[in-house]
């Protein structure tokens, strides 16, 4: 088993190859079109934003998953970003009709079948390659987007933000409600995960402790899974909020982003 901050020196010359990177001249932001839809949910129609870089080519399809508090500007600003630098992002508002979030039931039925009726609307988008599919969620998000790749083959790649990877573990140390009790670990789900997975946790989140991250992690590894875990010092639950608040660590974010999008990139090119 490695512990968390092993892990982090373990994957130090990832960091400066990605410092390198950086260093690089990108090119520029593609032009972003928006647009509202409805995707069929479990109880009907749901809310949805696409954003998409302007053109007509395929490109690889991801779903961005809110927190508990459901969908806002830090999703949508994600998701956005993410088109400019040539996907197809879908944000679906999983709570539009039904709100099981406080209680940690991503895995309750109607939380799955909207999830599933959303990435069927994302892998029929006439722009989108249905070959290339990921997923990034936070928080409540992070831990639907691993359930989305036990139980959604054509999942690609997984990117998790601070998520809960057991209540059950998280009891121990502090009071958790009886219904997310009931929900299944993360952890129990390791030998179906299909894709490779990202996890990103800061060392200071007092909501889902550091070591959650590091239980999916471990988990994964001990199933041949692979995934990588990100450990960021004195960041916070909700690190990458928008500037101006109380948990954002602008170089937590900066860094996570430029994981994620060189993973992305990695994982869902031809």
């Amino acid at each position: 088993m490695i512990p968390p901050r092993r892990i982090l020196r373990h994957l130090g010359p990832l960091v400066l190859g990605l410092a390198v990177l950086a260093a690089t001249p990108a090119a520029a932001p593609l032009r972003v079109i928006e647009q509202s839809v409805d995707y069929p949910g479990g109880e009907g129609d749901m809310p949805a934003h696409v954003y998409a870089p302007e053109g007509e080519d395929r490109r690889p399809g991801v779903l961005v998953l809110h927190t508990v508090a459901g969908p806002g500007p830090m999703l949508e600003a994600f998701a956005r970003r993410l088109a400019a630098e040539g996907f197809i992002a879908m944000t679906p508002d999983l709570f539009a009709l039904h709100d099981f979030g406080p209680d940690g039931r991503t895995d309750h039925p109607l939380v799955l079948e909207d999830l599933a009726g959303a990435l069927d609307f994302l892998r029929r988008h006439p722009r989108v390659d249905a070959s290339r599919l990921g997923v990034v969620g936070f928080s409540f998000g992070g831990r639907l987007a691993v359930i989305a790749s036990a139980r959604h083959a054509d999942v690609a790649a997984v990117v998790v933000y601070y998520a809960v990877a057991s209540y059950q573990e998280l009891a121990k140390e502090r009071p958790v409600s009886g219904r997310a009790l009931r929900s299944r670990a993360l952890t129990e789900l390791a030998g179906a995960i299909r894709a490779p997975v990202l996890i990103h946790h800061g060392e200071a989140d007092r909501t889902a402790p550091a070591r959650q991250g590091a239980l999916l992690h471990e988990a994964l590894a001990a199933a041949g899974k692979p995934s990588t875990l990100y450990l960021y010092p004195g960041a916070d639950h909700l690190f990458n909020a928008p500037a101006g608040a109380p948990t954002h660590r602008p170089e937590a974010e900066r860094l996570s982003w430029q994981r994620t999008l060189e993973f992305l990139r990695g994982r869902l090119a031809h």
